[in-house]
């Protein structure tokens, strides 16, 4: 189950673009590649991933437009 999806930038125009996702509990591996896929394809690339408290979040960095 996904819990949220939020984003954030640098502030700067040209800078860093980044989206959190948050999940509770383990991740399906397979929903997690098609994510992961379709993410790279729109032109992010995961940049972090942090358990915390059972959840996963993984945060997304955008590389391209």
């Amino acid at each position: 189950m996904v819990l949220g999806i939020g984003g954030f930038s640098g502030g700067k125009a040209g800078g860093p673009v980044y989206e959190i996702e948050v999940n509770e509990g383990s991740v399906n591996m397979h929903h997690f590649a098609k994510i992961a896929n379709k993410r790279d394809a729109n032109g992010y690339r995961m940049a972090h991933v942090y358990s915390q408290d059972r959840n996963t979040i993984v945060v997304w960095e955008r590389i391209r437009a």
